[in-house]
């Protein structure tokens, strides 16, 4: 797409997705290194949700029915992460921010707010959530500008580092990777110019040349300075507290994973490596889903590692808390 043209500029919303432990974070710490690019640094997490239960609310433009919706959305993680931090929005400052009050108005208020972009200002403005990647074709339906990058990481790496970040089932999080990431090539297909893919291993050994594609993508002029972190972007993993783009974080799977596993998880998602341009350690295999008890078995033990983690900061009953608050917003 020429994004030369006479065209107003492209000023967002540009939405970063992927599956978790793909490299989003590091591609929206490397972006927002671009004085025109603002990103929040917590994933937003909740707009699907906003969308599909606006009704609920009722008028927003209402202040009584805003200050409802207020106590009721900031229960939600994002707002959780932002009250840990002392900066949890005021119901007034935020319905003071909404030129429109439709979910989509209500949502770009707080991200404006949160990042200080102003209406009609240059800047372009977006969310970081992986979540996302499945809800391309409704916040499309919501924002007919929206741009969107699609980071994937080798499910093989993706994987492993679930495993180690969070005690992942690695055939499950296989199975996920699988159907994640065909449901949201084939949705961007159809966007044509407003949908980009970015391969992760990409990101690591060709930094540059990936991020003038992006810049080219959202009509920005390349900056180097987006080269460089300004701060570590990973607080997990052999990238935690680095500050520079470790080329060689990838292929990790060739050492630290088993044959028998490397085998099964490429039985699950060899297919969808292959059309992603990875090539396959075994690759005559047949394709073999997970079954629904096997995905629904890994799902339960993943939940309580989930809560395990979260419990050593909020408690047992805030970890469950917490996490079934999510469950609520993403559940379809």
């Amino acid at each position: 797409m020429d994004y030369t043209s006479t065209q107003k500029p492209f000023a967002g919303p540009l939405f970063v997705v992927g599956m978790p432990r793909s490299g989003t974070k590091l591609l929206r710490d490397l972006m927002n290194r671009h004085p025109d690019i603002r990103i929040p640094e917590i994933e937003t997490g909740f707009l699907p949700y906003l969308v599909r239960n606006a009704d609920r609310f009722k008028d927003l433009s209402n202040e009584n029915n805003f200050k409802d919706f207020h106590r009721h959305i900031t229960r939600l993680r994002y707002f959780i992460y932002r009250r840990d931090e002392g900066q949890l929005v005021s119901a007034d400052s935020w319905y003071r921010a909404c030129r429109k009050f439709d979910a989509a108005g209500v949502f770009e208020a707080l991200i404006r707010l949160e990042l200080d972009v102003s209406p009609g200002s240059h800047l372009i403005w977006g969310d970081k959530s992986p979540s996302y990647l499945a809800d391309i074709s409704l916040i499309k339906s919501v924002y007919p500008t929206a741009r969107f990058i699609h980071i994937i990481r080798d499910v093989r790496d993706y994987c492993l580092s679930s495993q180690q970040a969070w005690g992942k089932n690695m055939l499950r999080a296989a199975q996920r990777w699988s159907d994640g990431v065909v449901a949201a090539r084939s949705v961007g297909a159809a966007l044509e110019g407003d949908y980009m893919e970015l391969n992760y291993e990409s990101l690591l050994t060709e930094t540059e040349a990936s991020l003038r594609r992006i810049a080219d993508f959202i009509g920005v002029t390349f900056d180097p300075i987006m080269l460089t972190l300004g701060k570590p972007s990973e607080n997990l993993g052999d990238a935690r507290g680095m500050v520079r783009v470790l080329a060689d974080n990838h292929g990790k799977y060739h050492k630290s994973m088993s044959q028998d596993v490397l085998a099964r998880i490429e039985s699950i998602a060899g297919e969808t490596l292959l059309a992603c341009g990875y090539p396959l350690a075994f690759p005559n295999q047949r394709y073999v889903r997970l079954a629904p008890w096997e995905m629904r078995a890994a799902q339960l033990s993943d939940a309580w590692n989930l809560v395990r983690n979260e419990s050593s900061k909020r408690g047992l009953v805030g970890a469950l808390l917490f996490h079934f608050r999510h469950y609520l917003t993403d559940s379809r």
